[in-house]
């Protein structure tokens, strides 16, 4: 074999190295940053604006107790008592928690109405009524009738005031603490965020006139509490 053949094999080899593939380089993991700037809150009328949740509107088929101790069980415990029956009371309720503060008010067709940020919200904010006492602290009774929330409303310069309405036959002692009062600009944001300690709030609810509230049945078109404006007002200012 001639030396110029040999020069021949030896580019062919160097060709045929150059052209095997050649194994990919390792990629390097994306790094995930741990100062990732958190969301801001949301529009509030952004979220006037989009459709009503299901707990918003009355359900197509009544509940029964069968129904309210399924949904309930798993968030709280069922008591005997002498006046009412069989009770519900919340798992891991707060000293000063109160009902229909976990949440926030929308309008619909049938007023405003209360839309819970707890899995049990559905039925004991929309069905029943809530009462006191110092052993058990809140109880929810069982009632059957639908409702965009049963509470009893107040209205006062710069402030909305609401309660839950008791039981039938309940007795309302002086330091009732079932009203909730929120600075009026804030009717419509979560509710939780915005709630005035109630020591505080008592002289602005002896102060305040009375609304219309719902009292056997709601009626749909017809307006309970503040009017349907007070958000829409605020939310422009």
């Amino acid at each position: 074999m001639t030396t110029r053949t040999n020069f021949a094999w030896v580019a062919l080899a160097f060709a045929g190295i150059a052209g095997a593939a050649l194994p990919a380089p390792a990629q390097t993991p994306p790094v995930v940053s741990d100062t990732e700037p958190p969301p801001p809150p949301p529009d509030e009328e952004a979220l006037a604006s989009q459709p009503p949740p299901t707990e918003a509107q009355p359900p197509s088929q009544a509940l029964d107790l069968g129904a309210f101790k399924q949904q309930l069980s798993p968030y709280g415990r069922w008591v005997d008592t002498p006046e009412y029956g069989r009770v519900w009371i919340p798992n891991g309720l707060r000293s000063d928690w109160q009902p229909y503060t976990d949440g926030r008010w929308i309008y619909t067709d049938w007023g405003w109405t209360f839309v819970s940020d707890v899995p049990w919200g559905p039925v004991v904010f929309h069905y029943g009524r809530w009462g006191f006492r110092a052993s058990l602290g809140w109880f929810w009774v069982p009632g059957f009738v639908w409702a965009p929330a049963w509470v009893s409303w107040r209205i006062s310069d710069g402030f909305v005031c609401w309660a839950p309405f008791g039981p039938a036959g309940f007795v309302y002692g002086p330091r009732w603490p079932g009203w909730v009062v929120v600075p009026a600009p804030h009717f419509t944001h979560p509710i939780a965020r915005e709630v005035i300690p109630l020591a505080h709030a008592r002289e602005i609810i002896r102060s305040a006139r009375k609304a219309t509230s719902i009292e056997r049945a709601p009626v749909r078109g017809r307006a309970y509490g503040p009017p349907r404006t007070l958000g829409r007002l605020h939310s422009q200012r």
